[in-house]
Formats: structure tokens, sequence, C-alpha cells
């Protein structure tokens, strides 16, 4: 028989205590997030957490969950609201640590003019006031909702990071269903193809044209998903192994529900044609049509079905019943002291935290560029033809980025020179090996190589071996290779070979010397000839690289800024 449960009486004091730290906590934690100015969301003025939260969902319908997570933390503390006031508040000393180290990255954050420290600091500041006001056994009563609230914060680096292998699957399962039912596509990176039809008189591509970008790859609706999932589980499971598997539902589900939308826009392309299955594009901007859009919501129908199917089957198989929490006698219900020392230890921090905040320098300027984006027409032997910004570009850089991009070229060599000057964004560029293999290239290796600019020293930068699989005009498949080599070029003749070491240098150098650099990417693709016969030439690639960097030892001088 269980034990009879047993409520604690708290005398009135003692509950007036608790109010008043609970209450003080949540006002510090509101003039964190939603009054403190933060960051130069806007590059004008700083704004809030929340404010740059709210700007970046204006800008991008898809992170509007985030702004809806913090309401549902509340509402599930509050369903929790019995069971809490139950709970004897034992401070933990871990909590002041925690909160110190949060209090740390706020101010790394608010210092360098970044949102992501923020966002960890926040997590790590709640976490620190549960512990250092109500301690073990209100972090394990509130340790979801803790969790549940990363959903807050819009994730772009991890975008970034799994946007393209998101793409390329699901333009592969995409490509296998539609041919499946058949609709004969070629697949080419993240892009889908009508195949040719020489009986019709039809050319590869003539039907359809269709890309797997962002919103399309499962990316986008993943985040919102994953906090569905998160939520669902947490709510119609009891244990945590089903819970946790249907979490990790959400990616396969995502990808699944995209492909159904590409599979659907390929067959309203073929059957109604593809300005009304995709949209138009007007002056470069791509419209689009109500059925692309009706199309998306097939993502959150065939995701949420097999979101709703998947918890069942669990129900049935997995999860076991557990028994509600029980308050026992074995809890020690006397009068516990009040963490009066610890709490005056969390103002300190709090407080002092803001404090240091106030007295740091907390203007925002983007440092002069340290390269021109601007290149000349003859170089050498080389001629060159300018390649404007594609409308492609347009819609997914900033608008204050500049895009110089040249094509040179000489009977034997051919080089495609781009400079892509950052805005007032610090992150506004683009990671190469992440974006080329969007367009079908596959990269073979990826290695540091040093390089003579010019300028009397060698820098780093990054070489990357490349090839894709083309049809020739017969529709027999070639293997084309070619080498790309990149680095960034900071304000102050800084240079960085990675896109990851460009934004780790940002970082310290906003903190330690009060700099904001205007990074470029600059980056140098050449195609390799293939001799008579599609064979692969030994001393290619090495000649390739050569008159690469010949190329580039003459071309850089003269774009430096002095």
């Amino acid at each position: 028989m269980p034990a009879p449960s047993i409520s604690p009486q708290f005398s009135p004091t003692e509950l007036f205590r608790r109010r008043c730290l609970w209450g003080v906590a949540a006002v510090f934690l509101v003039l964190l997030i939603a009054v403190w100015p933060y960051q130069h969301w806007d590059f004008v003025q700083r704004s809030s957490i929340i404010g740059g939260i709210i700007r970046k969902a204006n800008q991008d319908a898809e992170w509007w969950f985030c702004l809806f997570t913090p309401f549902i933390v509340a509402w599930l503390v509050w369903r929790m609201r019995v069971r809490l006031s139950l709970l004897p508040m034992r401070a933990h000393w871990l909590g002041i640590p925690v909160l110190t180290l949060g209090m740390v990255f706020y101010w790394f954050g608010f210092k360098v003019d970044t949102a992501y420290p923020g966002y960890l600091s926040v997590q790590l500041i709640t976490l620190g006031l549960i512990l250092a006001i109500g301690g073990w056994a209100w972090f394990r009563q509130l340790f979801f909702p803790w969790a549940f609230l990363v959903f807050t914060w819009p994730m772009l680096p991890l975008e970034n990071l799994m946007a393209v292998p998101l793409r390329h699957l699901t333009a592969q399962a995409s490509s296998v269903m539609l041919n499946l039912i058949g609709v004969d596509v070629v697949r080419e990176g993240t892009g889908l193809h009508s195949a040719a039809d020489t009986a019709r008189g039809l050319a590869r591509g003539q039907l359809f044209q269709l890309d797997v970008e962002e919103p399309c790859s499962g990316i986008r609706s993943l985040f919102s998903l994953m906090m569905i999932s998160a939520l669902y589980g947490w709510l119609s499971l009891k244990s945590w192994l089903p819970r946790g598997i249907l979490f990790a539902s959400a990616i396969p589900l995502a990808m699944a529900g995209n492909m159904v939308r590409m599979v659907l826009l390929a067959l309203g392309s073929l059957w109604f044609g593809t300005e009304f299955a995709v949209g138009r594009n007007i002056d470069g901007q791509q419209e689009m049509s109500f059925y692309h859009s009706m199309a998306g919501f097939a993502v959150f129908g065939v995701a949420l079905s097999g979101m709703f199917a998947l918890c069942t089957q669990l129900e049935r198989r997995l999860d076991r019943s557990i028994k509600s929490a029980v308050i026992d006698s074995k809890v020690d219900f006397s009068q516990p002291a009040m963490p009066w020392l610890p709490f005056a230890a969390m103002l300190l921090i709090l407080g002092g935290g803001l404090v240091i905040c106030m007295m740091s320098d907390s203007s925002y300027q983007v440092a002069p560029a340290g390269i021109r984006a601007e290149m000349p027409s003859l170089l050498g032997d080389y001629a060159s033809s300018d390649q404007p910004m594609t409308s492609r570009e347009q819609s997914i850089l900033a608008e204050d980025v500049k895009i110089e991009r040249r094509l040179f070229t000489k009977p034997d060599r051919v080089i495609l020179a781009s400079v892509v000057l950052s805005g007032g964004e610090k992150r506004s560029l683009h990671p190469p090996d992440v974006c080329l293999p969007a367009q079908g290239w596959k990269i073979a290796s990826s290695t540091p190589i040093s390089i003579d600019v010019g300028t009397g020293k060698e820098i780093t930068v990054t070489l990357m071996n490349m090839y894709r699989e083309v049809e020739n005009e017969s529709g027999q498949k070639m293997r084309v290779k070619a080498l790309s080599l990149f680095w960034y070029q900071g304000s102050d003749d800084a240079t960085s070979a990675s896109y990851q070491g460009h934004v780790i240098r940002t970082y310290t150098d906003a903190f330690i010397k009060n700099i904001n650099h205007r990074w470029a990417l600059l980056m140098f693709f050449v195609p390799i000839k293939q001799s008579v016969g599609g064979l692969d030439d030994a001393y290619a690639e090495i000649a390739a690289l050569e008159d690469t960097k010949a190329f580039i030892k003459e071309l850089i001088p003269g774009m430096l800024v002095k």
C-alpha cells in the first residue's frame, strides 16, 4: 500500500518569503531577457534579447514559434503549481557558480554584440536560480520546462550546419519517389530536373526545374516539429524512452513531409505548368504560387500524422505507467532555513554583472573593409567578364552584402574569382564548403595550404578538390573535376582559412580589441581540364593550382586597402 500523502504546512511568514524569492528571480529574468538593451539587432540601437527574436521572426515567419515558447513554459510551470507548493526550498550552492558562468556569458555576448552567448546565458541563469533558491528537488520537478526553454532561441548555426545535408537527403528521396511513380527526373546536387525525352523532343529540365532550397529541406519545419514532439511526448507519454523516441522521430518525419512537398510540386508542374505549381519570377524575385504555398502544409500534415501514429504505438508497446509523485514521511517537512546567504550571493552576481555591462564599451562600429570588392577587367594575359549577383543570391544574403565576381579567361585557363563583402551583420557570409555541395559538387578533400598573396607574406587558405557527375550530349555520364581556393579577409589584415575560424576571430577581436571586422570571402574556382578520351591528366591538377597561385599573387595587392 503506498505511503500516505503528506502536505507540509508552511507558516505564513515562510510562504511570504518563498513568494518574494521567486518574485525577485522572475524580475531579474524579465530584466535580462526583455528589458536590458543587449544587442544592436538593427545596427542602429540596442534592444533586448526578446526584441531581437521578434525582429528575426518578422524577417522570417518560420521562427515565430520561438515567441510562443516562454508562454508554454509558464503554462507547464503553472500545471505543477500544487506539487511545487509542497516542496521545501533547500538552496544548493551549485547554483552560485552556474549563475556566475551565466552572467559571464551574458557580459561576453553584450560586449561582442552577438546573440548566442546571451541565449546560453539565459539557460544557465535560469538553472542557477532554480538551484540557488529551490535546490535539487525543485530542479528535478522543473527540469523539462527548463530544457524546453531552449526552443525560445532561433538556432541559426544549427540551420547552417544541418540545412545542406537535409537538402541532399530530401532531394535524393524525392528523386527516388518520383522515379518510382513514373516521373523521370535527374538529380544534380539539390536540384531536380525533368529528364530529357528524345521521343517527345524535350530537353532536360524543360518540364520542370526544382531546387530543394532551405525552406524545402526540412530544416525550417524541423525545429518547430521538434518543439511539438517534445511537448506532445511530455504530456502524452509517461516514461523517458518513448519520449526520446518520439522526439528523435521529428527529423525523419520532417524529411518525409518535405519529400511529399517536392513530389506535389513536380506533379503540379507536369499537370498544370511550372508557373501554376511553383510561381513566377518577377524582376529577379520569385513569387510563390498559391499551389506552392498549399503544398507547404503537406510538411506538417505528414509529420503530425506520423507523430500521432507513432505516439499511439509507443503508448501500447513501450510506455509504462509511473506512480504519481508522492511526498511521503521520509521527506523533511521541518521549517527549512531560508536561503538568504545564497540569495544575497545571487543578487550580487546578477546586479554586479549588469553593472559591469553598463561600464563596458557598448558602442558598435563595423570596421572598414580590408579589401576592395573590385577586380580589373584585364589582368596579365587574362581577360574577364562580369558575373553579376543572381536573384537567388539576393534573396539569401543580407541587403548590404556586396558581391564582385568576374570570369577570367586565357587560352589555357579559366578562373572564376569572387569577392563577397559582408555588411553590418557580422555573420552575413556563407561557408563555401557548405554552399558548393548544394550545387552538385562533391568535396574529395579539403586541406589548408600556404600561398603568397603578393604582399611579402604568406597566408593560410583552404584548398578543396571537387568533382561532380554530369551527362554529356550523348547521355553518357562523366566526371568533371575542379579546384577551389578560399579564405576570409578581415579589417585589420586579419585572415582566416575557415568559416569557423573567422567567426572565432570576430568574437575574440570584438572582445579584446573592440574591432568588429567587416569580413570578405575571397574564392577562386578553377575547372580542371581533362585529356582526350576523358582520362585524368596526372599533371592537370598541379598545373591548375600553380596557375591559380600565380593569379592570386598578381591580383590581391591591387585590391587590398592600405
